[in-house]
């Protein structure tokens, strides 16, 4: 009786062995797709927000609202930016340059140039990860331009509380705020480049404005490439294999200083206009800017190196620039 009951027993307990296996390989067998695929590959969308036209207000609340966009959307995993422009005003560049640099604490962030990033533009763009350019990209410039004060005075028909009340400043005060801003462009591009810079801080301040793989030797960008490699890296560098991509770009009409950039935007709405729409035909007071000095066509201009000059800037590589 006794040998009768264990043989039960043991016949009782393996049946419960093979039940309980044969769950554990059927729970195996449907896990992934009972969890939407854990072992599976991952998926996200990469956000392309151009950086496009001369850098003013109007455009940096644009840009600033479409990378507000992507931080807050969930299915959003990295950014790529797309520079296209020669810069534009300094305290609207700098705005942008902040944001960007918010976005990039928080998601991947790429940056792609089509025809131009100078100035303005590539102090936007400098906190990117990675900087891809084209052979015929120009990249850098990274200065500061402003219009002198006018040479007003107190008369019988105005008076002032203050000698620069009518001026908004001395050129010797103009000259002091330059070389601040310079000293803050040049670091934030080697706080964001860090080492791949291969570039001295005095030749980096020199301004000059250099070809994709000249961009590249000096660090100032890092490899050839179109925004397609650029959404790409963006992907890979969020830990995405599935991504789809979404343009976002503000309405209205994108307006450029540069030609360059302007025959090769591809925006729907776009219009060239005079650099005089910065400083205006006559002086009224001094307008610093963070642009190419190839745009620049007026005779009231102080470089960051505080020189006057009576002629158009030549572009770089010239010792007057």
């Amino acid at each position: 009786m006794r040998d009768a009951l264990r043989s039960i027993h043991m016949r009782a307990t393996s049946s419960f062995t093979l039940v309980v296996l044969a769950a554990l390989v059927v729970g195996l067998a449907i896990a992934p797709f009972a969890t939407g695929g854990l072992s599976g590959s991952s998926s996200g969308t990469v956000a392309v927000i151009p950086i496009e036209g001369t850098i003013d207000g109007e455009r940096t609340a644009t840009v600033t609202q479409s990378l507000e966009t992507a931080r807050n959307d969930d299915s959003i995993v990295a950014v790529v930016l797309v520079a296209n422009s020669g810069g534009g005003g300094a305290a609207a560049s700098e705005e942008l340059y902040m944001q960007v640099q918010r976005t990039a604490d928080e998601m991947p962030v790429v940056a792609s140039v089509d025809a131009v990033a100078a100035s303005g533009a590539y102090y936007a763009i400098a906190p990117s990860e990675e900087i891809y350019v084209k052979p015929a990209s120009q990249v850098g410039s990274v200065g500061v331009l402003a219009t002198l004060p006018p040479p007003l005075e107190p008369n019988e028909d105005i008076s002032t509380t203050g000698p620069a009340k009518l001026s908004g400043g001395e050129q010797r005060a103009l000259e002091h705020e330059l070389e601040t801003l310079r000293g803050s462009f040049v670091n934030a591009t080697f706080e964001s480049r860090g080492d791949r810079l291969d570039i001295s801080e005095a030749e980096l301040s020199y301004a000059r404005t250099y070809a994709g793989h000249d961009a590249i030797d000096r660090g100032l960008a890092d490899t050839i490439g179109d925004r397609q490699s650029a959404v790409e890296h963006a992907a890979t560098s969020a830990g995405v294999d599935q991504y789809d991509t979404t343009v976002i770009r503000g309405n209205g009409a994108v307006t450029f200083v540069s030609q360059a950039a302007y025959v090769s935007a591809d925006t729907p709405q776009k219009e060239s206009i005079s650099f005089t729409t910065f400083i205006g035909n006559e002086s009224s007071g001094p307008v610093v800017l963070l642009m190419q000095p190839e745009l620049v066509t007026t005779s009231s201009i102080v470089h960051n190196e505080t020189e006057t000059t009576e002629t158009p800037i030549v572009p770089d590589g010239d010792d007057d620039a």
